[in-house]
């Protein structure tokens, strides 16, 4: 089994950078036998170092130099320029990406050679900006089209719903729009939620950007981290197939996938831990069918069963519980956690948000704001309408789920 990511944008490279951080430093609390899992699946070897399977792409220097400084990066699989992207999609889809393709192409050939071969890609970007949004749907476009043989799937930061970006929610569109048509699933991670579990759970009243991007990374590599049968190395055996696993909760209709993770506790009070396996299962499967999280799930609610989910179960005596959902199972106390459970779910619950962004879209679409920007790079009014019809087909089949 072997993983390969694409880091894109800022955004993309410090969530990918902190991911690898987590996992790596998390390999020093497991077994032999995820050690070496970990390597097959996330590095390749060349002298003795080991190496990410991650290309690190942003049309600016400063963050991709930043991630550069761990050892496990290779220079040779980045691509960087002096200039960014204006939080403008379509510069960044109709002039970087184009200008860049023989590059991209080159550094990816690299990386395959060097690993032997990739069973998928991941794409770590926000869906606001412009190089993450623009140039990361280009690209996916682009290794659709070259790499048929390797399964492609993304990995998106939602914006905060109060706003960064005046243009973001017009970029946000347009990257759904085009990369619903390419990518095999899409997990979407949210700013608002990071920013609020880090207030409510991790006592944060001012999280800083790095607080709330070690939230989403410490999240996605509870998905990530291997699970062996045993906790020894003789058993070199990942039970969670990462690939097939997403691709049983996803189809052509469904894409979109949540992520929830708990207990999330600050790291002083895991000692004091005092969870049963019923107490999480429970706790989380709320959370899934409401829609709610640790911080505010709503018990008077019944919720609303999701269309596919995964569950992770990881520590002490997992083995002993019968869990309602499909489990795999692993008995690695993840993060220090003598207990925890992972859901990665296909739900109807994504709507809310969903309708939020394309009713900002949608009027300003109306009204031909900022739409100016967009022309002038060769995105039409008529590119924009087909985008909407994308998300808002989306968001009705969504609909479409809830009894």
């Amino acid at each position: 089994m072997s993983l390969g990511f694409i880091q894109l944008g800022q955004c993309g490279n410090q969530i990918g950078h902190a991911l690898f951080d987590f996992m790596i430093q998390e390999t020093q609390m497991s077994s032999p036998g995820a050690q070496a899992l970990l390597n097959e699946i996330f590095f390749f070897e060349r002298k003795n170092k080991q190496i990410a399977k991650s290309l690190l792409i942003d049309m600016e220097p400063k963050v991709v130099d930043r991630c550069l400084k761990a050892e496990y990066y290779d220079k040779a699989f980045s691509l960087t320029k002096q200039e960014g992207s204006g939080n403008n999609w379509a510069y960044g889809f109709n002039n970087h990406g184009p200008a860049n393709k023989n590059a991209i192409l080159q550094i990816m050939d690299s990386l395959l050679e060097e690993c032997g071969y990739l069973e998928s890609l991941f794409f770590i970007s926000s869906l606001a900006g412009g190089t993450g949004s623009g140039l990361g749907s280009y690209i996916l476009e682009l290794m659709a089209d070259r790499y048929p043989e390797i399964e492609l799937f993304n990995i998106c930061v939602m914006p905060h719903l109060t706003g960064e970006v005046i243009l973001q929610s017009l970029n946000t569109v347009l990257t759904i729009g085009s990369i619903y048509q390419h990518s095999e699933g899409i997990i979407l991670l949210q700013n608002d939620e990071a920013q609020a579990l880090c207030n409510n759970l991790l006592n944060l009243k001012s999280p800083s950007l790095n607080d709330i991007n070690q939230v989403m990374s410490t999240n996605l590599a509870s998905f990530f981290w291997p699970c062996l049968t045993n906790q020894v190395y003789s058993t070199f055996h990942n039970n969670l197939q990462y690939v097939q696993e997403l691709l049983n909760i996803t189809n052509n209709q469904y894409k979109l996938l949540q992520l929830n993770q708990i207990p999330q506790l600050p790291q002083q009070s895991k000692a004091f831990q005092n969870d049963t396996w019923s107490a999480l299962e429970k706790r989380i499967q709320q959370m899934v069918m409401t829609g709610t999280k640790e911080y505010n799930i709503n018990w008077h609610k019944k919720g609303q069963q999701p269309f596919k989910q995964l569950m992770i179960a990881r520590g002490n005596d997992v083995k002993k519980h019968q869990f309602n959902w499909n489990t795999v199972q692993d008995e690695h106390q993840f993060n220090k956690n003598e207990k925890s459970i992972t859901v990665l779910h296909n739900s109807s619950n994504i709507v809310e948000s969903l309708n939020q962004i394309s009713d900002r879209a949608n009027q300003m679409i109306q009204e031909r704001a900022y739409l100016y920007q967009y022309e002038k790079f060769g995105v039409k009014i008529q590119h924009f309408q087909e985008s909407m019809g994308i998300v808002e087909g989306i968001i009705n089949d969504y609909e479409q789920l809830i009894q």
